[in-house]
């Protein structure tokens, strides 16, 4: 957060919430104590979902009682519950049974019912604690790939909860499927899961209520348990928690990691047969953040990648980036493989000190316009002066819906549009020392500023030179680049060229200064700065229109070379991220059928 501006009265609300420097606090906002309910949509969207759960949330009585009444029911709508092997099962639990009248037809989908019941009942708190994000079909469906074991093969999900990878696959013999997770309900929601899937088998799941990362055999008194950590398998597939191991409770010795996702990783990667299979959900920030080379140092020695997947779907309540990652547990020198049909990874090893996961691009025209925008890099953002909206502490006391006496205008992100602003909707008296949060007065009444939407998939950057005043879910650029003025930044940065440059390499829900520093910026000459500018000055003052849109791109595209072909690619394709929702499933379709629509061919991986 260098060059991040603040003022006293920030400097003195961060110090109450313990903050170690003048730039970092060490207390947040704690999902661990939330108490909010999300609806899992995005894990299942179906009228039986919902009107199960309506039935569910109906009902006042300990949530392990309404999961054993839900799968006594679900069992006996596939007319196996009074089966000696089922009974065995069912047995294991003491839980209650409810009296509920739930029809036998809802139970007639395939789909995880019983999953998404359980955690749509589950708090945020618990969810995050544990790290109970289940993986929706759409993802399962892609890293099974078809996944059929013959009869003498294994698979493991070592944090299986519902059982949404082991319900996935095809087996002759079930007695092979195996999982574990730390969530008793949701253990017995897999066994139950299984048990229906493969009705005419006699069998008992082995899925047990475990700590894969729990390394003291002493802990465990279940033989199967035991028997489970000390196997190995030919595929281990699986979304393991992501986020730190806060109470230390676990040690890897293979690598100096506190992230759990990193230590499932590498204790599977140990227990996979030589011939195996592993396929893992991770965060992207272990692909790029430097916190994390050591896992992919490991990584890139023990293992040949197969396949690395990214997707641009979020789970419910959780807006991490993440891939799946495909891999054999031996090394092999030959580290170049496709990611999403248009991307290879070349990863040769030289040293033990890889530090990142290099993405190169094969798409033709992707690659065209980004090396032209290269070729022409001068300067970048990242000297440029920041600063944060501010932060009120308490919105309804501060923020005036009439222009009282001392109060003036304040702008959310929601008034910000490209080059201009919407009227204001709020007013505020201006008392830093009251505030949570505030920069310095001297960037708000910055002679000229852009402010930025915080909250967007890419930058929505208006012109100020009013002195406004912003909330915090807009942020202040004060831009410093050699050979552009304000207004200059404000045209690239809206541009349709830098529009794609943003999508295409970034993925967040939020426009991060860290994001925006990295863009490049050419050196022009001061007539195309003026031209530009007055561009820019024409939309402030008449509003924009498509001609002076297509002006500013054709001046812009016209700095870097960028062709007519490479600019309709880029409209049509900033179109798409723009109309898409984060989590749909048809945004990858629509990509593809733009590329084949431009004869993107990619390269051959090797």
């Amino acid at each position: 957060m260098d060059n991040l501006y603040i003022s006293k009265a920030t400097r003195n609300n961060w110090s109450k919430l313990n903050s170690d420097s003048n730039t970092k606090l060490t207390k947040r906002a704690n999902k661990t104590l939330s108490a909010k309910k999300i609806i899992t949509a995005n894990y299942l969207d179906s009228a039986e979902a919902m009107d199960l759960l309506k039935i569910a949330s109906s009902i006042k009585a300990p949530l392990s009682d309404i999961i054993y009444t839900l799968c006594l029911s679900k069992l006996n709508a596939f007319g196996i519950l009074t089966l000696p092997h089922v009974q065995e099962t069912i047995n294991e639990y003491k839980y209650n049974k409810i009296d509920i009248k739930i029809s036998p037809e809802i139970w007639h989908s395939d789909d995880d019912l019983l999953g998404f019941v359980l955690q749509s009942l589950l708090t945020e708190g618990e969810r995050n604690t544990t790290g109970q994000y289940y993986t929706n079909a759409i993802i399962v469906k892609q890293m099974l790939n078809g996944l059929v074991l013959n009869e003498n093969q294994t698979f493991y999900d070592p944090c299986c909860g519902s059982g949404a990878f082991l319900l996935g696959i095809d087996t002759k013999n079930p007695s092979n499927i195996y999982g574990s997770d730390i969530n008793p309900i949701a253990v017995m929601i897999a066994k139950v899961n299984l048990l229906c899937k493969y009705k005419n088998h006699i069998f008992n799941p082995k899925i047990y209520c475990a700590d894969f990362l729990q390394n003291k055999d002493s802990l465990f008194t279940d033989k199967n348990i035991i028997e489970l950590t000390k196997r190995k398998y030919d595929f281990i597939y699986t979304n393991p928690p992501w986020g730190a191991d806060k109470g230390n409770k676990y040690k890897i010795t293979d690598i100096d990691t506190k992230e759990r996702a990193s230590m499932f990783l590498v204790k599977a990667i140990q227990m996979t047969t030589s011939s195996g299979h592993l396929n893992f959900l991770l965060p992207t920030s272990l692909l790029k953040i430097a916190t994390h080379k050591n896992l992919r140092n490991y990584i890139l020695h023990n293992t040949s990648i197969q396949n690395i997947d990214i997707y641009n779907n979020h789970f419910d309540g959780v807006f991490t980036d993440y891939f799946s990652i495909k891999m054999l547990p031996s090394a092999t020198q030959n580290h170049k493989y496709r990611v999403d049909k248009t991307i290879v990874i070349d990863l040769p090893i030289t040293t033990k000190d890889q530090s990142n996961i290099p993405l190169t691009n094969t798409n033709p025209i992707e690659s065209s316009i980004k090396m032209k925008v290269q070729e022409k890099a001068n300067d970048s953002l990242s000297h440029s002066k920041w600063a944060l909206g501010i932060v009120t502490g308490n919105n309804k006391e501060r923020l005036l819906d009439t222009p009282d006496v001392g109060a003036e205008p304040i702008y959310t992100g929601k008034e910000v549009s490209p080059y201009t602003i919407s009227p204001e909707k709020k007013y505020i008296v201006f008392e830093p020392e009251k505030f949570q949060q505030c920069a310095k007065e001297e960037l708000y009444r910055a002679p000229e500023k852009l402010i930025y939407r915080f909250i967007a998939n890419r930058p929505i950057v208006a012109y100020d030179n009013k002195q406004r005043l912003c909330l915090n879910s807009a942020n202040i650029l004060i831009p410093q680049v050699e050979t552009f003025s304000v207004k200059s930044v404000a045209a690239l940065l809206n541009s349709t060229l830098y529009q794609y440059l943003y999508f295409t390499s970034f993925t967040d829900l939020k426009v991060l200064k860290g994001n925006l520093s990295q863009l490049p910026f050419p050196s022009i000459s001061r007539q195309k700065d003026t031209k530009l500018s007055e561009l820019v000055d024409q939309i402030l003052t008449a509003g924009a229109n498509e001609s002076i849109l297509a002006s500013i791109d054709k001046e812009i595209n016209g700095i870097f070379g960028i062709t007519k072909k490479e600019h309709e690619y880029m409209q049509q394709y900033n179109e798409i991220m723009q109309s898409a929702q984060s989590s749909s499933p048809s945004l990858q379709t629509a990509l593809h059928e733009l590329n084949e629509k431009h004869k993107v061919v990619s390269g051959n991986c090797l």
